[in-house]
């Protein structure tokens, strides 16, 4: 009885501790809404649509009253105005105030000051020195031409001027509308500065501006040079995007010679140079854009880019640091650097900035600015991994392959590039599997057939490397003679000289003048001992090879081993010459050549060819064996005895 009264009161504890919990969770919740209401109410007493003449039409922003007869919008909107009146209408209420002028404006900023007929409720404007990443704010404004309130939190802050990034979501209605912290107050408006309705110009900057007003008409105020530039650039803007690239250039030549401290419009200007290929004009242009406006780091990426267009590739990297040094967060311009370096062999330094987009992603991919796609992601992996590939970090660059692979399992692509890898690390079983998958998601593959057969010849499945030839033949007849003759060169390592002459006369009936078939068709009877029949096959490879150095070098060198095998010495040295010749710098002739010459007791001869070999390939073990053979011939036993201990450092299995 007891046991139950303790389970029935911790029930009841428990019942308590919950209604208490969701009791204030629920007050909390109330509590923010309610907040959120009064604010939005507030709002609405000072919140207005900027239009043309009719509210049904010509909807052009959002504003806000900041004194009782001045209302604050983008300097884009009221520069908009062409004919007829522009008017200020509240969401809730039929007042209507009618724009006498502009008192102030700053195109930099995108905001403009308007003086209107009667008065309205103005909005409190706070020191945006205060405000800090994470505090949560209210954009308000007309999207649509509808009042509206979102919520979000203060994303980025431009240290130099306190502009601002809110997650808060805004679309082109919003453009001159207020942005709110948590108590009502105004800490930013909403612009389309930068081209995205996320940032916001901070307060201070409509607070300087309110303190040094001067009226002046709309008809006045757009017919001068600034309000007149800014429509040239916005006309040349658009040109500019509708490819029209010397309508562009004109306008943007109007709104520079209006306003030479225009940095946008020098910008601009200097895009259209790049896209008419004049990269070097281009460049000053983005210098005088820099000079005017040094924290824009677009313009940074684009100048980088004319440079790297002339060659300039350090030029370009150190434009995308400055780039990043403003951006942080900006993924792209990490990775475009990253490439950068890659071209120019800076592979650790490319690898450095890949990761650093790959950590920026998984911290929080929200919260950059642009925000990457997933194929985005995928990218990054597989160009890390390639960089990690060519300074030989072999195991760095299949994790990177394997992460793409666990990301986009159907890529087949990243298969084959994590097998490349496995080959350098002679992981043939890996090969096989890797490539066991992309024929799975590619029956077709031609290359994936022909690297599966060559890692199971590898690993001594010669039945499975015929078997894949054999399939590929199926599925692309015309591979017919590549797999004959590799067909013929497993059945020779199978040990089956004669099944492997019959694929390469087949072969030679496909491709009579190839003189690949010939030559392996000679190895293959030589191993047979039929040395003559050897010698006539690799007569004719030479004979087909006049146009392939390659086959014909190694045509030479293989009758040149024959006729040493027949004793004839002299004519195997001559063919050996003639291998050398072809191709001085392969080092298996010379080891060839000195052996003919250790069957002549021309040791010195031999070392020579040796040393030759030797210089050509430091790591070919056999030629320090064979060296050392004819030293000890000639009694130079401790020099023998150096090079039997090299070879056997490079090559255990060397002498065996």
């Amino acid at each position: 009885m007891k046991h139950i009264k303790k389970i029935s009161l911790c029930i009841l504890i428990l019942a308590v501790s919950l209604s208490l919990s969701y009791a204030q969770e629920t007050a909390e919740n109330t509590e923010k809404q309610t907040k959120t209401d009064l604010i939005s109410n507030k709002a609405k007493e000072s919140i207005v649509r900027i239009v043309w003449g009719d509210f049904s039409h010509h909807i052009i922003g959002s504003g806000f009253f900041v004194d009782k007869d001045k209302i604050a919008t983008n300097f884009h909107v009221a520069a908009n105005f062409t004919t007829g009146p522009i008017t200020a209408k509240l969401s809730h209420k039929e007042t209507i105030w009618f724009v006498e002028g502009v008192v102030a404006f700053d195109i930099e900023a995108d905001i403009a000051i308007l003086k209107v007929k009667g008065e309205g409720t103005p909005l409190s404007l706070v020191n945006s020195d205060i405000i800090q990443i994470g505090d949560s704010v209210s954009a308000v404004g007309f999207p649509a031409g509808k009042y509206k309130v979102t919520k979000g939190i203060i994303h980025s802050i431009r240290k130099k001027d306190k502009w601002f990034r809110t997650t808060a979501e805004v679309s082109g209605g919003n453009s001159g509308g207020p942005i709110l912290n948590s108590e009502g107050e105004v800490i930013g408006i909403v612009t389309s500065r930068f081209r995205s309705d996320s940032y916001a110009a901070a307060s201070n900057a409509l607070r300087v501006l309110l303190a040094e007003t001067k009226m002046e008409s709309l008809e006045q105020w757009v017919k001068g040079k600034i309000v007149r530039a800014y429509s040239y650039f916005k006309e040349g803007r658009e040109k500019f995007n509708d490819k029209n690239l010397n309508g562009a250039m004109d306008d943007f030549n109007q709104a520079i010679e209006l306003n030479l401290d225009y940095a946008e419009a020098y910008k601009f200007r200097a895009k259209v140079k790049a896209s008419l290929g004049n990269h070097q004009s281009a460049i000053e242009d983005f210098n005088h854009a820099i000079k005017l406006n040094p924290d824009d780091a677009e313009t940074y990426k684009k100048r980088g880019k004319a440079k790297a267009e002339l060659g300039d590739n350090a030029g370009k990297i150190a434009d995308y640091g400055q780039a990043i040094l403003l951006n942080p967060k900006d993924v792209f311009a990490y990775s475009e650097r990253a490439d950068t370096k890659r071209k120019l062999g800076d592979y650790a330094g490319a690898i450095e900035d890949y990761t650093q987009v790959i950590e920026l992603i998984k911290l929080n991919p929200d919260d950059l600015n642009p925000k990457p796609d997933d194929t985005y992601t995928y990218s990054i992996y597989n160009e890390r991994g390639w960089a990690k590939r060519e300074i030989g970090d072999h195991a760095g660059a299949i994790e990177d392959f394997s992460e793409v692979i666990k990301l986009k399992p159907g890529d087949v692509s990243e298969y084959k590039n994590r097998a490349s890898v496995r080959r350098i690390l002679e992981d043939y079983a890996g090969m096989i599997e890797d490539y066991t998958q992309v024929i799975k998601h590619k029956p077709n593959d031609v290359d994936a057939y022909i690297s599966r057969a060559y890692a199971k010849q590898k690993l001594g499945d010669y039945a499975g490397a015929i078997e894949d030839y054999d399939q590929l033949m199926k599925i692309e007849p015309g591979f017919a003679y590549f797999c004959i003759n590799s067909r013929g060169l497993v059945k020779r390592d199978l040990g089956d000289p004669a099944g492997a002459i019959d694929d390469f006369t087949h072969a030679i009936k496909l491709k009579p003048d190839d003189p690949t078939a010939y030559r392996m068709r000679g190895r293959a009877k030589a191993d047979m001992s039929d040395y003559t029949g050897a010698i006539e096959d690799y007569n004719q490879a030479i004979k087909v090879s006049s146009n392939n150095t390659i086959q014909a070098h190694f045509a030479y060198r293989d009758r040149g081993d024959v006729q040493h095998k027949l004793g004839d010495y002299a004519g195997a040295i001559e063919d050996y010459n003639q291998a050398i010749k072809l191709k001085p710098e392969y080092a298996y002739a010379y080891n060839d050549r000195g052996l003919t010459k250790v069957a002549l007791k021309d040791y010195a001869g031999a070392i020579a060819d040796y040393d030759k070999a030797i210089e050509l390939n430091p790591k070919y073990a056999m030629a320090y064996h064979n060296r050392g053979l004819a030293k000890e011939a000639l009694g130079q036993h401790e020099a023998a005895k150096v090079d039997f201990e090299k070879a056997k450092e490079i090559d255990p299995e060397v002498a065996k």
